[in-house]
């Protein structure tokens, strides 16, 4: 292929030489124009670069050369567009940019030729792993991230550039799962040895901080980013950054703040066409309003950001814009709506396997029906009412708990713990109100069990450069019995408090003569609908001091 053999004609290499060529002109100086374009940002001028150096390319007589120079091009218009929101359209031109460098793998090439396939093929890939993110298809992303990491040691990545970027993907794919203690973890491991994508990476782990309630280090994290962003001349980073500084202000309750930047972030993004990014504004301006008492202009917000996600293809988002209109619609009464709009959103989070969100969906409908039992009398269906909000309520109230375990931030498990305190108040009053002393005993007894003390801190450093996106870090290190160690729950929470990790808790064995645990039945049904481990192996008896 191109790009193999050496000129005829040897250079003085005492004097500076030009770059290398790829392509030649118009090629060469086209790339460097529509990325510049990239930088300002100023999508439609890249992305018209793009189209003209295309149509000639199309216009030469068919090659491996010359298929591989439109993959390159389809690939880069791939990326602008994936930038402008453009998810219809970059996903056609990630299919075209794939099916042409894919068809000259076979091609002999000589070294030069080859690395120039394998950065093309790899950056086409780095699209097709972001927009199967933004339409909600993780495990494809996921199956994509892993068929680059087999392409990246034959790679010559001097600066580690792909490498880093495919580690970025990693940690985004778990944010996008809400696998916020194993995303802190890589993004942390990384920073240091990947300043190729620092800026990126910070500006995750404020994401992260803002996500789990820490403000502060969130704030620090978005402003050397932002600095990052600045050194780089990369305008749109920065402008990202602005709209998770309005995220996290609203995460941390300072309201106003948060208004005024999803304001001027909207209007930046309306203006550059970035259709997806207002609409993300457009949800949280949504909510803002309904909090300042603005109902008609939060349901406006919300129509206009669910139609804009809805037509861009991006699922999970419309998911969760789903959830805000159903809040609006219990707020109006509409309680046909409210069920329509919260199914829809379950539905797309059990699809995408988003076990934690379908918690949360699950938490918010029991919410919603202890707040209409507490408004309307039910009269002789009120138990099976309170039943229904039981069973909505204890299995999610018991997986958002268990979740924290994957922390490794003392101060993160804290901040998590209080949803997941939240959610169990809501199973102790339901409890209370159907009058199940059995009931209220075995939480009571839950909520005290030991819990394993994990006292090998998580490693950081990460084995392989793509581990597991999945995996939890729930081994523990035993003592010389070869069991963890076990404390009781204040002595759990004052562990965590202090740095410690701390692993699920026991199953409490209620009498001596029977096989129950304390919650069997909840604790099957959260483990069985949110794909979570809830409780360890290990059991543990309770007596009755009357025993």
């Amino acid at each position: 292929m191109q790009n193999d053999e050496p000129g005829g004609e040897a250079h003085d290499a005492s004097q500076p030489q030009p770059p290398p060529t790829l392509y030649g002109e118009p090629f060469d100086s086209g790339f460097e124009r529509a990325e510049r374009h990239q930088l300002t940002p100023d999508l439609p001028a890249a992305q018209a670069v793009y189209a003209e150096l295309l149509t000639v390319a199309e216009s030469f007589e068919d090659s491996p050369d010359v298929r591989l120079l439109r993959g390159h091009l389809l690939s880069n218009i791939a990326s602008v567009q994936l930038t402008a929101t453009d998810l219809p359209g970059a996903g056609l031109s990630v299919e075209r940019a794939l099916g042409l460098v894919r068809g000259v793998a076979d091609v002999p090439m000589g070294p030069r030729g080859r690395q120039l396939w394998l950065e093309v093929l790899l950056k086409t890939l780095k699209a097709d792993v972001e927009l199967s993110r933004r339409t909600g298809n993780l495990d494809a992303a996921l199956a994509t991230v892993g068929e680059a990491a087999a392409l990246l040691p034959e790679f010559d990545d001097p600066e580690g550039l792909r490498t880093a970027e495919f580690s970025l993907a990693r940690v985004h794919l778990l944010l996008d799962r809400s696998e916020w203690g194993a995303a802190e973890e890589l993004a942390s491991a990384l920073l240091p040895t990947t300043p190729a994508i620092e800026p990126q990476l910070l500006d995750c782990l404020g994401i992260i901080c803002a996500s789990t309630g820490r403000s502060a280090p969130a704030e620090d994290y978005f402003a050397r980013a932002d600095e990052g962003y600045l050194a780089l001349g990369d305008t749109s980073g920065r402008q990202q950054v602005l709209s998770h500084r309005a995220y996290a202000a609203m995460r941390a309750g300072d309201l106003d703040r948060a208004e005024q930047l999803y304001a001027e972030a909207s209007a930046v993004f309306e203006r550059q066409g970035q259709f997806e990014d207002l609409a993300v504004c457009e949800q949280a301006r949504a909510f803002l309003a309904e909090h300042r008492g603005d109902p008609d202009a939060g349901k406006a917000l919300t129509e206009s950001s669910l139609a804009r996600f809805e037509r861009l293809g991006a699922m999970i988002a419309a998911a969760d814009t789903m959830l805000l209109g159903a809040r609006q619609a219990y707020e109006r009464g509409d309680i046909d709506e409210l069920k329509r709009l919260a199914q829809g959103a379950r539905e797309v989070y059990q699809e995408r396997a988003l076990y934690e969100r379908c918690a949360q969906v699950d938490l918010m409908l029991a919410k919603t029906l202890e707040d209409n039992l507490n408004r309307t009398d039910h009269g002789a269906h009120e138990r099976r009412s309170v039943d229904t909000a039981l069973s909505l309520a204890l299995p999610a109230a018991l997986a958002l708990e268990a979740a924290r375990y994957d922390f490794a931030s003392a101060h993160a498990r804290s901040q998590w713990l209080q949803l997941a305190d939240d959610a169990m108040r809501l199973a102790f009053r339901l409890a209370l109100r159907r009058q199940d002393q059995g009931l209220i005993f075995e939480l009571v007894e839950h909520r005290c069990a030991g819990a394993s003390l994990v006292l090998s801190p998580a490693d950081r450093t990460p084995q392989s450069v793509f581990p597991d996106a999945a995996m939890k870090t729930y081994a523990s290190a035993p003592d010389d019995d070869g069991a963890p160690m076990a404390l009781g729950g204040v002595a759990a929470e004052a562990a965590a408090s202090v740095g410690l990790r701390v692993a699920p808790p026991p199953r409490v064995r209620m009498a001596a003569d029977t096989g129950r645990t304390a919650l069997q039945e909840y604790i099957e049904a959260a483990e069985f609908r949110y794909h979570r481990r809830i409780v360890s192996e290990e059991e543990v008896p309770f007596w009755s001091p009357t025993s």
